[in-house]
């Protein structure tokens, strides 16, 4: 059998002349993985869950925990049914291997940005960094990926759940070429944010996406986007107030939208903050939301595009019955990254609707307290599905 090295080697050699004229010079998966226009079209013969090109990560700058690292840029088909380059780290924890393998949990992240520079493989904050460094100290192999197209100008899959799920499929594929025996089939996503939207798509989905071996096991989701399908297709001069942080993903929503279906909706700060958020990252993003709501961002419904508002609930909804694999729902009563009634209320429908559902939430308005305990939920479900 070829070991990962040898093949690490080889697909380097082989795909460099390929992006020494896409890119400019092979420095590594990151700036392979750029995602289209910027990406080399798809050769003929290449498929979803394929490898582009893959790295050893500098030993110096690997996540506490890791023992070692490759970062790989794949091919990843979105919602616009085309096949897009994305980028995903694979990272091995400290100590003995199993025989059977690393079991695999995949780090489905929240939203970093709509731009390219945002993506993780590039600007790893220490959220993510922390939340990795406790998968891997738990003995799992990490499958961390970028999503595919983020800061491809019109790119619709960076506001669609399905597409984003695909995407997470699709580095578990390539990570079992590029891991070879060192991982096992069995693997399980941890999504947070616009990545627990994934993971919810995923214990529907996944079965069915997976290939070969791979024995998709379940699910975590932590701060679930729920409601954020009418939130957005609602847009409207009389929308709610919100979390600044929604504000700011629902201003990446619309940055991933044709411009020109905007141009007759957006007020002039609601058009200043959609073209802000195509380059700013989201911590930067929210600073420059700074008191701006919902209302002040559009003239007039989102809905007098009666096409563009399907197509938006469409992308973004979120199922509530269907589940094939466990999956545990989870809520903290202090969180600013979703509208908690709306989570809340979609948890409950969730767990009367589907047993594969486990409802967590925590009675502690002390976020502190609700993130401690949401870890230990978290912790102790992955483990059962092993």
């Amino acid at each position: 059998m070829i070991s990962a090295r040898t093949r690490l080697v080889r697909t380097l050699v082989a795909t460099s002349a390929a992006a020494v004229v896409t890119i400019g010079t092979v420095v590594g998966a990151q700036a392979l993985a750029e995602p289209a226009p910027e990406s080399p079209d798809a050769p003929g013969g290449q498929t979803a869950g394929s490898v582009y090109a893959n790295r050893l990560v500098d030993p110096s700058t690997l996540i506490s925990g890791a023992a070692s690292g490759q970062q790989y840029s794949y091919w990843s088909q979105g919602s616009d049914e085309q096949l897009h380059l994305s980028t995903a780290t694979l990272l091995e924890p400290r100590g003995s291997r199993p025989a059977a393998g690393w079991p695999v949990v995949v780090w489905a992240h929240g939203s970093d940005g709509w731009s390219a520079s945002c993506a993780p493989s590039r600007n790893r904050d220490s959220g993510d960094r922390t939340a990795i460094s406790r998968l891997l100290g738990d003995g799992y192999a990490v499958i961390a990926p970028d999503y595919a197209a983020v800061g491809a100008p019109g790119a619709p899959q960076y506001s669609d759940v399905n597409a984003t799920a695909h995407n997470l499929v699709d580095a578990v594929r390539a990570a079992a070429d590029i891991g070879q025996t060192d991982l096992s089939p069995k693997w399980a996503v941890v999504g947070q944010s616009q990545g627990a939207a994934a993971a919810v798509s995923l214990a529907r989905n996944a079965t069915r996406w997976q290939a070969g071996r791979l024995d998709f096991r379940g699910a975590t989701a932590t701060s679930i986007p729920a409601g954020y399908a009418d939130l957005v297709a609602g847009l409207s001069p009389s929308s709610t107030a919100v979390p600044t942080p929604v504000v700011a993903d629902v201003l990446y929503t619309l940055a991933s939208q044709d411009s020109t279906d905007l141009e007759p909706i957006l007020t002039e700060r609601g058009s200043d903050l959609v073209q802000k958020a195509q380059t700013l990252c989201t911590e930067d993003l929210v600073k420059q939301v700074g008191g701006t709501q919902l209302a002040d961002l559009v003239r007039k419904p989102l809905a007098s595009n009666a096409k563009l508002a399907a197509s938006l609930r469409k992308s973004l909804a979120l199922p509530t019955i269907g589940f094939n694999r466990p999956i545990l729902m989870s809520q903290r009563l202090v969180d600013e990254s979703v509208v908690v009634p709306s989570s809340l209320r979609y948890l409950a429908e969730a767990q009367l609707a589907s047993n594969k559902v486990t409802m967590s939430t925590y009675l502690t308005v002390d976020q502190s307290d609700g993130e401690r305990q949401e870890r230990a939920a978290v912790k102790a479900f992955l483990k059962r599905l092993y």
